[in-house]
């Protein structure tokens, strides 16, 4: 009975997330100062009641913050905490050197482990969080609220599967591109209400565990099997053919190639140039009838990577003393097409519709907030 409870616990705890996430800002950059201040709403500064005008800085200084109000030293402390105090809050922060930026609700401060950089810290609500990584991944491919209700919950999905990703550095998730690119506040009134109308919905496997939602920007027309590409299997990342690409701008590609380079670099991995059947494969291989995962043995992974191509989606012909790679899709084609989706959603598919096309064998399932 007690491990039965236990379960029904853990299930219950897996489906359910609080209403903050940390969130590193400026992750990759080395800081040690920064002006920041209240763009719009009520803030505190460390407990200090702050306007709109005030211009506020933080510098690194023998392992602490200093705090500057208007260009005089206001306290010198450990951590530093702009924190709001209505439903709608945001600032802006620009450290020295960087581009500003806007995000919503509060801001922490404080130096990194070493003593040597100053960490930031964005505690967001997570769907502001939500809201603000689609604008920044994907605010300027439509205006349709269908294809930010799939995105929304495909990076909602991701922040559910990835919570603890950075737990031992004191956060959850940075704003890189190795968690999810999250350079802003979303402002874009599409994005914002395909988040909020989707809110705490994700996408879940046939054991009710997060997915992973890989995606690209254009599938050429079918996407690849996981197996594929990273040579593992995943029930929900099976190829799927997808009309809804076709055409689209990133649907085709070209590339030229020296036939002397094209030949060379299968010699250096193995293949007998010598045996004529051989050379003429490399020399006219076809995916026309459907996706293939290698020429001779040699996996088009990483032929794509050697010879950075688009994707591995191609055929080859020769073209006078080059060939000439014809390919089709951008990206590594496992997952959600980016374009494909926006063209269902144009077409007036449902975002559920389009992630059960994209995702194999899923299920939406909202989650509640602890």
């Amino acid at each position: 009975m007690k491990k039965i409870c236990f379960l029904i616990i853990a299930c219950i705890s897996f489906l359910s997330y609080s209403e903050n996430v940390r969130v590193r800002i400026y992750a990759e950059d080395k800081i040690k100062e920064v002006s920041f201040g209240v763009s719009f709403g009520s803030y505190t500064l460390n407990n200090r009641d702050i306007k709109r005008q005030d211009k506020l800085k933080a510098v690194l200084s023998e392992g602490k913050v200093e705090i500057y109000l208007n260009e005089k030293l206001l306290d010198k402390v450990d951590t530093l905490k702009l924190s709001s105090e209505d439903l709608k809050c945001f600032f802006q922060i620009t450290p020295t050197g960087l581009k500003q930026r806007r995000y919503d609700n509060n801001l922490e401060i404080y130096p990194t482990k070493d003593k040597q950089f100053l960490m930031l810290i964005n505690n967001v609500e997570c769907e502001n969080y939500i809201a603000g990584v689609v604008q920044s991944e994907a605010g300027g491919a439509s205006d349709n609220t269908e294809f930010f209700k799939v995105q929304a919950i495909c990076c909602r999905t991701y922040m559910q599967r990835n919570i603890n990703k950075h737990k031992k550095e004191g956060f959850n998730l940075c704003d890189c591109v190795n968690c999810q690119v999250y350079f802003s506040r979303a402002n874009k009134e599409q994005v914002i209400e395909g988040s909020m109308k989707t809110k705490g919905e994700v996408i879940l496997d046939s054991l009710g565990k997060p997915i992973e939602t890989l995606f690209h920007s254009n599938s050429g027309g079918e996407t690849v099997n996981a197996k594929d590409v990273w040579g593992k299997e995943v029930s929900y990342l099976q190829p799927v053919r997808d009309t809804f690409s076709i055409n689209q701008k990133n649907y085709t590609w070209e590339k030229e190639i020296r036939e002397k380079d094209w030949l060379n670099y299968f010699k250096s991995k193995g293949i007998d140039l010598k045996k004529e059947s051989n050379k003429q494969e490399i020399l006219n291989f076809s995916q026309q009838d459907g996706r293939k995962n290698n020429i001779l043995g040699i996996n088009l992974v990483q032929i794509r990577k050697d010879f950075n191509l688009k994707s591995t989606y191609f055929s080859v012909k020769q073209w006078g003393s080059n060939v000439k790679l014809i390919g089709r899709g951008y990206g590594h084609g496992v997952g959600l097409s980016q374009e494909g989706a926006a063209e269902m959603c144009e077409e007036g598919y449902e975002y559920w519709q389009v992630i059960e096309h994209y995702y194999t064998g899923v299920k939406i399932k909202e989650i509640k907030n602890q």
